[in-house]
């Protein structure tokens, strides 16, 4: 097949500087129109796109908007390497793994430490979170049920990559409400049923799991090595 060489358009190299100065400079409102003309070119590779994420994050980050900001990250971690310049891949995707990690989102941390560790230049980085990194990998390997203490944020958020397709709550001290699943191939927002083992159906794909509950709640979550029989 005819591989499409690692570059961007010229006209889209072009537009991303422009976009990249305009956030730099913190002029949001030239970054604005700028971004949507970039959004607009559609990438045609992986190099491209992996910028159009990079802009994203930096745009995001700018504006202070987290979620927005973390999502970007993730997008371009899972295609990045090799595509964007090693230092801007490594910062973005050490950020992510923090706060990933600092959050108890386990299976994302997983994820980003994997695509982390396809740019060599990231070795040095990942040196100095050394004791998270065996912590990961450790869960990485774990044979048994993975059981997390997990406590809301004061908007009664919590949200995470699901590591294993069947999982359980217990303990709940407050009250959840329901559950949105993100999915590769699916969105999905379900009502939380205690006491219940749920399942994601192979078909969706790799899945983040967003619990919405009272503010500051206090749950068990138990992903289960195995189907309960």
């Amino acid at each position: 097949s005819f591989k499409k060489k690692k570059q961007a358009r010229p006209r889209f190299a072009g537009l991303f500087d422009k976009t990249q100065n305009a956030i730099l400079k913190d002029d949001l409102k030239k970054a604005d129109e700028l971004v949507i003309k970039l959004r607009e070119m559609k990438a045609v590779n992986d190099y491209e796109q992996s910028r159009l994420h990079l802009i994203d994050y930096w745009y995001y980050g700018k504006q202070g908007n987290k979620e927005l900001e973390n999502d970007a990250a993730s997008k371009l971690v899972s295609i990045g390497a090799g595509n964007i310049d090693p230092q801007a891949f490594v910062e973005a995707g050490m950020r992510l793994l923090k706060r990933q990690f600092n959050n108890q989102d386990i299976g994302g941390a997983i994820e980003t430490l994997t695509n982390l560790r396809k740019e060599p230049e990231a070795q040095v980085e990942l040196m100095s979170v050394v004791s998270a990194v065996k912590k990961l990998d450790d869960y990485a390997e774990q044979k048994t049920n993975i059981v997390q203490k997990i406590t809301t944020n004061e908007k009664g958020n919590w949200s995470a990559k699901l590591f294993k397709p069947h999982f359980a709550f217990s303990d709940v001290n407050g009250e959840i409400s329901t559950l949105e699943f993100n999915c590769a191939n699916k969105q999905s927002t379900l009502s939380y049923k205690p006491d219940s083992v749920m399942e994601i159906p192979e078909a969706w794909g790799s899945c983040t799991m967003k619990v919405n509950a009272k503010p500051n709640t206090v749950f068990n979550l138990i992903q289960l090595q195995q189907k309960p029989t």
